[in-house]
């Protein structure tokens, strides 16, 4: 009895390690690393204009709530380079 959960436990261990995962969504992911950036960044600009509108910010909370702190040009939207460069421990959560 004993060696069949252990084989179980072991199988479900082994399908769960090698099923296949979804890509990261903006949602999955706090921005730390430059593929968080990436990642982020690409599902927020959705007309892919290289550049996040005010508009397109507001489908993620934290990131409209700071969008203004963002935009260090003024220029009303987050280029990639604004959107890497806030504070490192900022988190978009």
């Amino acid at each position: 009895m004993k060696t069949i959960v252990t084989t179980t436990c072991a199988t479900f261990l082994l399908i769960a390690a090698f099923a296949p995962r979804a890509a990261p969504t903006s949602e999955d992911l706090p921005v730390r690393s430059t593929k968080d950036v990436q990642v982020i960044f690409t599902s927020l600009d959705r007309n892919r204009d290289a550049k996040i509108s005010r508009s397109e910010a507001s489908v993620k909370g934290s990131v409209a709530k700071r969008f203004d702190g963002i935009d260090s040009d003024g220029d009303g939207y987050l280029s990639k380079q604004e959107f890497a460069a806030r504070p490192s421990d900022e988190r978009f959560e």
